[in-house]
Parts: C-alpha cells; sequence; structure tokens
C-alpha cells in the first residue's frame, strides 16, 4: 500500500507595522530573545518573527528589511528614551537585549493567502480589560510574556491566541476585543486590583502584569472588517 503523501506546510505572512514592533514580538525581556529569520523573499529582503499554528499554516510576522547582519540590538527604551532597534556588528555589552538573525531559504513552504476557517475559532471579548486580563494569568502560568496584536482600522483592535486554556482545542482559539481608540503604547498594563487596562510605552512598575502589543500594518486575513 503506497505511503501518504505528507502535506508540505505553508507560511501565512502578515506585515507587522515595524522593525521594533518584531523585535518585541523576539524579546523575552529577561535577556533571551527568540531568534528572528531574514529571508531573501521574492519581493525584498522579510525579517520574520514566526508565530501561531492554524493547521499546516504558521502565521509569519515581517517587515521589509534594508539591513542584512546577523545580531539586532533592540533598547525597549523607558520613560525618558524611545524604543529602538539596529543591526550591529557583535554582542559584547551586558545587560542589554541582543537578537540573533538566522539567514534562512524559506522557499521550500508555500505561502497562503488565507488559512482554512475551519481550522479557527473566532471568540469576541466584549471588555478589553478582560481579554488582556486573561492572557496576562495565563502568562504568568506559563513564565512568558504574552503577545496581543492591535490591527483592524486605525488599529482599533486588539487581538490574542488560545487565551483561555479551558476552551483550547486543536483549533486556534482566536479572541478579539474593539478599542475605542488606537492604543499608544507598546505594552498593555493590566491591574489585577480593580480590572484595569491602559497602554504604556515601557515597563517600569513591578505591581502589574504586562503584554507585548505588536502592531500590524495589515489585519489579519482571517479577522477582517
Amino acid at each position: 500500500m503506497p505511503k501518504k503523501k505528507q502535506e508540505q506546510g505553508r507560511l501565512l505572512y502578515v506585515k507587522a507595522a515595524s522593525l521594533e514592533d518584531i523585535c518585541r514580538h523576539a524579546c523575552n525581556f529577561d535577556f533571551t530573545a527568540e531568534p528572528l529569520i531574514m529571508y531573501r523573499h521574492r519581493s525584498g529582503n522579510r525579517l520574520i518573527a514566526l508565530g501561531e499554528h492554524i493547521g499546516d499554516t504558521q502565521l509569519a510576522y515581517y517587515v521589509e528589511s534594508r539591513g542584512d547582519g546577523s545580531i539586532l540590538l533592540y533598547e525597549p527604551g523607558n520613560g525618558e528614551t524611545g524604543e529602538s532597534a539596529r543591526f550591529v556588528g557583535s554582542a559584547d555589552q551586558t545587560g542589554k537585549h541582543y537578537i540573533n538573525v538566522v539567514h534562512a531559504d524559506l522557499s521550500a513552504y508555500r505561502e497562503s493567502a488565507e488559512p482554512d476557517k475551519k481550522g479557527i475559532v473566532l471568540i469576541n471579548v466584549e471588555k478589553p480589560e478582560d481579554l488582556v486580563g486573561a492572557i496576562a494569568r495565563k502568562s504568568v502560568r506559563d513564565e512568558s510574556m504574552a503577545c496581543v496584536y492591535a490591527t483592524g482600522a486605525g488599529a482599533k483592535r486588539i487581538v490574542a491566541f488560545n487565551a483561555l486554556g479551558a476552551l483550547a482545542d486543536d483549533k486556534l482559539t482566536v479572541y478579539y476585543s474593539r478599542l475605542g481608540s488606537k492604543p499608544e503604547g507598546n505594552f498593555a498594563r493590566y491591574d489585577y486590583k480593580d480590572n484595569s487596562l491602559c497602554f504604556v510605552r515601557s515597563m517600569e512598575s513591578h505591581a502589574y502584569v504586562y503584554a507585548k502589543v505588536i502592531n500590524l500594518a495589515e489585519p489579519f486575513p482571517f479577522l477582517k472588517g
């Protein structure tokens, strides 16, 4: 009996708003970071942060890159200095956030314009503070910092994946919540005491739980309108 041909994996590219957003996605904020991928795409160099899976399709967040190095220095900034990211020759300073860049050919993966919606469950969360609170609690349990994605018309919507573990199954659960205005900050700051949410440019107080805000230049193809 002939073996069933293994289905090739696919990549769904989603454009991020900036290099800093890609670096924020990769950074764990404990002086470790997930590697980024530099791919010479037919449209130009793409710097990629691999994301969530939808069946055999993996989300690939990217920005077009003019730089071509192997090390990025990411500085999240604070109340006085702004966030920045740039290629550097070496990781020679302690206490800094360095991100390795792997130069790889991803042409073996097919590109997907849109994933199979049968592999996605969409859940609307009425209050954005409830959504961020849910992923904040999950990130504390997982000892990691979760991401929310700012997307939609004018970035007036935040999106999170598998926020409530109890509802997770073999499908990707996508939670979204509408905002009154575009979030002006790189982090969502959640306060357990009164279930409140605000967006800030830096993590200066340990009295709160934070989630990374990743701004997208385009909406998710499975969540438009």
